[in-house]
Formats: structure tokens, sequence, C-alpha cells
């Protein structure tokens, strides 16, 4: 499919599994580090119990109106459900930094990423937005990775209080950005919260399948198509940026 270029000043990104992977491998990483945390806070931890209540943390926003639940109450919400106690507030703490430190540990950026954001910079103001419940995580990845000026307006949903597909999270990127919906791009995996999210306020979409997500949202009748996809991010310069002959 073809982007009609001429009106799109900026190009937004998801983060995770769209410029760097965060499937199962990075979650099962996740899990383990929690896991551990917890049997040196509590006691024995049950892997299986910690992996359906994460489970169900994850896609809980997607049946609650797309609320974002902050960190510290997941966290407290683990050992309640885990160990039948509440949590003091040292313990919330060490979860938290165990999460944030396993986030930013596991997330590894590939090569090609800072090459075609310094391409597509020079035509296109560039902006992320992300779902995630803890905003310094996913700041301080990018900081790690030298991709923090790469970006003009960063939004993440832990700091709105909604996830996308809420509007919510694309009218605050819009907002800081200054712009009208019909001068963005964006590009994500999820085909809910990015594809659909981006339609439904008018955003063109670019739907990207190079990494396999922990969690998936399958089509369904009635759902917006995307302006493009892809199944590689190198795609992204053929299909935004101009061919010049030599």
């Amino acid at each position: 499919m073809a982007i009609a270029r001429e009106n799109i000043k900026t190009i937004c990104f998801d983060f995770g599994n769209t410029l760097v992977e965060f499937g199962p491998e990075q979650v099962a990483y996740q899990y383990i580090a929690l896991e551990k945390a917890l049997t040196e806070l509590f006691g024995s931890c049950d892997p299986a119990r910690l992996k359906t209540i994460r489970d169900r943390q994850i896609v809980a926003p997607f049946s609650n109106g797309y609320r974002e639940k902050n960190i510290r109450s997941l966290c407290e919400e683990l050992v309640r459900e885990i160990y039948n106690i509440v949590p003091e507030e040292s313990q919330v703490a060490m979860l938290m930094r165990t999460r944030y430190e396993s986030f930013i540990n596991i997330v590894e950026l590939p090569d090609s990423v800072p090459l075609l954001l310094n391409k597509l910079r020079q035509r296109y103001r560039l902006g992320l937005l992300s779902n995630y419940p803890c905003g310094r995580s996913i700041r301080d990845s990018l900081a790690k990775m030298g991709l923090s000026d790469m970006f003009e307006v960063v939004v993440i949903s832990g700091d709105v209080g909604y996830v996308k597909p809420h509007a919510k999270p694309f009218e605050t990127l819009l907002s800081q950005l200054h712009l009208s919906p019909s001068e963005c791009v964006y590009v994500g995996d999820n085909w809910l919260a990015d594809t659909q999210g981006a339609k439904r306020i008018g955003i063109c979409a670019i739907h990207t399948t190079q990494y396999v997500p922990y969690e998936s949202f399958e089509p369904i009748e009635g759902d917006y198509v995307p302006d493009a996809r892809i199944d590689h991010l190198d795609e992204l310069e053929e299909l935004l940026l101009p061919r010049f002959k030599e």
C-alpha cells in the first residue's frame, strides 16, 4: 500500500515489538526476576501462579475501559494474591525496582534502528507512544540506547492513565506535537492498541509484524484496515522516504 507523504509531518512509534523486541523471551526474563525477588522477600513463590496473575494484569486494561494501573499497585496486587498479605512499603519498592531493572536489562536495540531513525528525522519529526505502566522504564531505556534525542515527544500510558487504543494517549501525543491527526503516521505491532487506536482517531497506521508479541489481538469484523503493513521496520525507508534519481 502507498502512504500519502505530502501532508505527513511526524512519524510516531510504539516501543516494544516495534523499535525493540519485547516478546515471550523478554517477558519470561522479567517473570524470573520477579519470582526471585518475591522468594527472597516472602518465601517460596509458585511460578505458575505468578505467571497467571501477571498475564491477567497485562491484558486487564483492555477489559476495564483501557485504564492503566501503576507499577506500585500491580506489585502490591501480586503480593496480596500470592501470599495473602499486605506488603510493606520497602517490599513494594524492591519489587518495583526489580521490574524496572529487569526491563532495562533485557531490552536490546537492533543496530539498524538508529540508522533508520536518523534517516527519517531528516524529513520528519519523530515521536514515541507506548503502553507501559512505568514511564521511567521506557525513558531510561531510550537514554541507555542513545535514542532520547531522537524523539521530540515521548508519551507513556502509565503517565497518561489510559492505554492505547483509548483516544487519550493519542490525543496527548498530538497535543504535545501541536499536530492534527492527518499530519501523523503511527507505526506499531499491536492490532488493537496500535492499528485500531490510531485509525479511530484519524491517524494513518502502519502495522508491523517483525516480532512475535507476548499477547496478541486478532482482527474482528468491522476493524479498521491499516494504511500499510510491513514485515520489518527497515521497510519504512522505502515507504516513507522519497527516492532520488542519481
